[in-house]
């Protein structure tokens, strides 16, 4: 998933600059340092003024996260499911103290501890499934930040824009200067519309898949665990769970581990 980001991101900006090129542009009349450090200095600090420090905190982890991705292999965690079922019908739960440590992912152990422990169906579920929406906050605070980048950023090119025709005005006695001017003014709009429509709102989107695909994880693992609780048949616990992986991602259980 990360490599499709860094792809998609080099095909727009490829385009973009294959566009100048083929219209016989050069590259070097887009670059401007001034207009740059407005439309990118400005968007930043203006969505810093809205963030609280634990959002400011986690920036890095939402800047790096579209480009890592999040695979996952979906048939594989049905397997792992179902052999956990399978020994605890054949073993007994207290069996399955010893692969606790042994899952990666700590909402798994999390739901095995508290299986093991007794616990009834319906806490059960309202305890992971406060996990599953604390963990859509979370990703959604992500996704607001590349929003707000994707908002402030034409805003501050339409700002640097009007400043550069400002001065640009201010100097009308050398005609001969206007049209390199007008031009370099409208660098700042060009440096805020493309970075908001080929760099921030496309990375939001992908944010937000990512918290589809984990919550689509997490969920099928909760049915795991209500079957695993329930002493469901391994078979019949597969062929249900199987079912999940035909689902949008991010749908995958939701109505039915209310209903289990």
């Amino acid at each position: 998933m990360g490599k499709i980001t860094i792809a998609g991101l080099l095909m727009c900006w490829g385009s973009a600059l294959a566009s100048v090129l083929l219209e016989g542009g050069h590259l070097g009349s887009f670059v401007a340092l001034c207009p740059f450090i407005l439309v990118f200095g400005g968007t930043l600090g203006a969505v810093l003024i809205t963030l609280s420090t634990e959002e400011v905190k986690d920036l890095k982890t939402y800047i790096m996260l579209p480009f890592k991705g999040r695979h996952v292999d979906l048939e594989a965690l049905v397997g792992k499911m179902v052999e956990l079922v399978t020994i605890g019908r054949r073993e007994g739960l207290l069996a399955l103290e010893s692969h606790i440590e042994a899952q990666p992912d700590p909402f798994m152990r999390k739901g095995l501890q508290l299986v093991i422990d007794g616990i009834d169906a319906e806490t059960l579920f309202s305890i992971m499934e406060e996990d599953i929406a604390t963990r859509q906050a979370w990703y959604k605070d992500g996704e607001e930040i590349f929003t707000k980048l994707g908002g402030f950023a034409p805003t501050l090119g339409i700002i640097g824009t009007v400043l550069g025709l400002v001065h640009m005005l201010s100097k009308l006695e050398d005609p001969g200067t206007m049209g390199p001017a007008i031009a370099a003014a409208f660098i700042a709009t060009l440096y805020g519309v493309s970075s908001a429509n080929l760099i921030f709102l496309p990375l939001g989107n992908k944010l937000k898949k990512i918290c589809q695909i984990e919550v689509a994880e997490k969920r099928l693992v909760l049915q795991g665990l209500f079957g695993l609780q329930g002493g469901e048949s391994p078979r019949v616990l597969e062929i249900r769970l199987r079912s999940f992986l035909h689902e949008p991602a991010g749908g995958a259980g939701k109505g039915k581990a209310a209903g289990h």
